[in-house]
């Protein structure tokens, strides 16, 4: 009698799976048929029980967030070595590192030298670095004559616009005020990185190149910009337009050597 209870047991279990694989079978097709066209084919889910079972990628998700999470413990611990090593120095009065405390503010005060680690690069290994373009060749924006790049690697500065000076140089404005006509073209004066884009206290829209040997040239009271932040520009490149209204233009200019602003008049004249 167990041996036959057990048999009946045994086949309806067994008819029982096989109407839980027809209900199954069933479902897809329907679920197929209904499903807009070009989706993916409905995955079988297998009993309603198992839904709610580990999803397959669930080790390969536990095993990333590890993985984060412990990339992100190493960056705060290195950002916090350095933020100490920082603040060490900074405290200690060794006269031995006061090289290291010049640096630090070095490196904290000045913009870092785009053009002037491009330029050693090249000189020193023969090709531009990888991840900027070429001062020279790279640019293909609009450029002047062709004595323009020669007077470039002379350390020239070129008119940016066709004017008449206006104001002068003195240490309130740092620069000079150039009259010409609404909309007069802008153009670089010389190779370099754009660092700077946007509005400025006194002078409006400007746009500050960066050259070699830390100098500068800033163009101020656009009426618009042609070049974007971390573009590379040739001398006589097209850099913007001037501001203005009526028959009369203005254009502010000024060149910067190390942190100190300079006479532009001693370096470039303006017709």
């Amino acid at each position: 009698m167990f041996k036959k209870g057990q048999a009946g047991r045994k086949k309806e279990m067994n008819g029982y799976d096989e109407y839980r694989r027809r209900h199954r079978e069933r479902s897809r097709r329907t679920l197929q048929t209904i499903r807009p066209s070009g989706l993916p084919p409905v995955r079988d889910l297998g009993s309603p029980y198992d839904r709610y079972g580990p999803s397959p990628g669930t080790g390969k998700d536990r095993r990333r967030s590890v993985s984060l999470a412990r990339r992100l413990l190493i960056q705060s611990l290195i950002s916090a070595l350095l933020f100490s090593s920082v603040y060490w120095i900074e405290q200690n009065k060794n006269a031995r590192l006061l090289p290291a405390k010049q640096s630090i503010v070095t490196a904290l005060t000045q913009e870092f030298q785009f053009t002037a680690v491009s330029d050693w690069y090249e000189k020193n290994l023969g090709q531009p670095i990888s991840f900027l373009p070429d001062l020279l060749n790279g640019n293909k924006g609009n450029q002047t004559a062709s004595g323009s790049s020669s007077n470039s690697k002379n350390g020239a500065f070129a008119e940016p616009v066709t004017g008449q000076l206006q104001d002068h140089f003195n240490k309130q404005t740092n620069g000079i005020t150039v009259s010409t006509s609404p909309n007069s073209t802008v153009e670089a004066a010389k190779d370099g990185l754009v660092v700077f884009v946007g509005q400025k206290s006194k002078i409006g829209k400007t746009v500050i190149i960066q050259h070699q040997n830390s100098d500068e040239s800033w163009y101020g009271e656009l009426n618009q910009a042609n070049v974007k932040v971390y573009d590379f520009v040739k001398q006589g490149q097209k850099i913007g337009t001037t501001g203005g209204s009526g028959k009369r233009g203005t254009f502010y200019f000024a060149l910067k050597k190390g942190q100190k602003f300079i006479d532009p008049i001693q370096v470039m004249s303006f017709d």
